[in-house]
């Protein structure tokens, strides 16, 4: 399995945020960024599954996996792969955070990349500092999921940095 950069490595993360989060810094909102001037992409399906994880108060509701793109600096659009969906906190307690991996299959489902990631509201934890055990879970100003509330997940693939798959698989690997 080769190395492969996924979305928060090098400098499309920030290019990416800062397109996310540009009308969040606004004092009001004046146009959503994906307005006209968006290229129009056509998602394409991917097939993916889930491997059910017991004991670890999380159940995946739903997933999607398709290719799309991306308006990037550069005028174009650039190819990405996104794994989205919903999860429920089912651990009778409030969960800082879910960990889940993400797989990308080839022939006969071999795994030819994987990456992890969390839920929307904790997806600040991919940062190298708290990665690299520079940063504590309490300093990073996560907030809970609720006991019983849902939450959506999210993962980026942008294709010039995985090789050629079919199907993904995703799973829960983590909960606190």
């Amino acid at each position: 399995m080769g190395h492969a950069r996924s979305l928060y490595d090098g400098t499309r993360i920030g290019v990416l945020l800062g397109l996310l989060l540009w009308p969040c810094s606004l004092p009001y909102r004046t146009m959503a960024i994906d307005a006209l001037d968006m290229p129009a992409a056509a998602p394409t399906p991917v097939p993916g599954s889930v491997v059910q994880t017991d004991g670890l108060g999380v159940r995946l509701l739903s997933h999607h996996g398709e290719w799309t793109s991306f308006f990037s600096m550069n005028g174009g659009a650039e190819p990405i792969f996104l794994i989205s969906g919903q999860l429920e906190n089912t651990a009778g307690k409030p969960l800082s955070y879910v960990k889940l991996q993400f797989e990308l299959l080839g022939e006969d489902e071999v795994v030819v990349f994987r990456d992890h990631g969390y839920n929307r509201k904790a997806e600040a934890l991919r940062d190298e500092v708290y990665e690299a055990g520079q940063k504590a879970l309490a300093d990073m100003e996560i907030e809970e999921i609720g006991v019983g509330a849902r939450e959506e997940f999210r993962f980026i693939f942008f294709k010039g940095d995985v090789p050629e798959f079919r199907s993904y698989r995703l799973r829960v690997i983590g909960s606190q």
